[in-house]
């Protein structure tokens, strides 16, 4: 049995997050994992756990280390301080699993293999390549950009992405029929075609040999954690999915208001 199911965390509640917000308002994704374990409701906060990145895992596993929250508190609940329990042991199995899963990878002779001959591949000078809505790229670190591989004077520069709230990939909006980047302006009215939001992993996925290079990193110790990616692709996000909609929303509202006050009075 799995520390995080043994019988101190077995649910015996049924809270939902809805009723955790009305609780409680809005909530860190940490905070929701920690509320439903004191509701007794373990395994939503099993499931909630499961949607975090390695980021927030990091973050939250280092909150907890220097804020001592393992440690009972004379103003803090048992049922507090059994959520955090459980928090940290959900943290310590993520930990677990993930040291596992690069021990069977550095012990599989067929991937050690690949792994070799992949690094021989980037070594020899042979830069990735990475998907972006279906457009290859080659992906230069060196130089900050990415090439349109078969039209090498296209580029777009990563001084141009954002970083998102974790530092674990590039965004941009992405036009698929220019392959060009896309700046929506302050005034959109409605979504523009053939354009997308691209989620680019970040140099450390893209290509370690560089990023080594660059930093003097130890090579072997860093593609124990960031190994070669042979096929590389952007995760495509569709508008509808972004914050553009709200935005449209509310320049449309306003230029109602705007036309409602300048329209003239009639006379009597």
């Amino acid at each position: 049995m799995s520390p995080s199911n043994q019988p101190t965390f077995k649910s015996t509640g049924t809270i939902t997050e809805k009723e955790l917000i009305e609780l409680y308002g809005p909530m860190l994704r940490a905070e929701l994992v920690l509320k439903f374990a004191e509701h007794k409701n373990f395994d939503a906060a099993r499931e909630s756990f499961k949607t975090w990145n390695e980021h927030d895992i990091i973050q939250t596993d280092n909150m907890l280390i220097n804020n001592d929250r393992l440690l009972a508190r004379s103003n803090e609940s048992w049922e507090a301080y059994i959520a955090n329990r459980f928090l940290k042991v959900l943290i310590n199995e993520y930990d677990q699993d993930r040291q596992e899963k690069i021990r069977i990878r550095m012990e599989d002779p067929v991937q050690q293999q690949k792994a070799e001959e992949l690094l021989k591949i980037r070594q020899s000078g042979k830069l990735p390549h990475i998907d972006l809505a279906g457009t290859d790229f080659t992906v230069d670190w060196r130089l900050r950009q990415m090439r349109e591989t078969e039209l090498p004077w296209k580029n777009i520069s990563f001084d141009d992405f954002e970083m998102d709230d974790y530092g674990d990939s590039y965004l941009c909006f992405f036009n698929t029929q220019t392959h060009e980047l896309y700046m929506p302006p302050d005034d959109l009215m409605e979504l523009p075609e053939n354009v997308v939001v691209l989620e680019i992993p970040n140099e450390l996925k893209l290509d370690p040999v560089a990023v080594a290079r660059e930093y003097g990193s130890d090579l072997p110790e860093l593609l124990r954690e960031y190994p070669i990616t042979e096929n590389l692709e952007a995760k495509v996000i569709p508008l509808t999915e972004t914050g553009l909609p709200a935005i449209i929303e509310n320049n449309i509202r306003l230029q109602q208001q705007a036309a409602s006050t300048e329209r003239p009075k009639r006379g009597r």
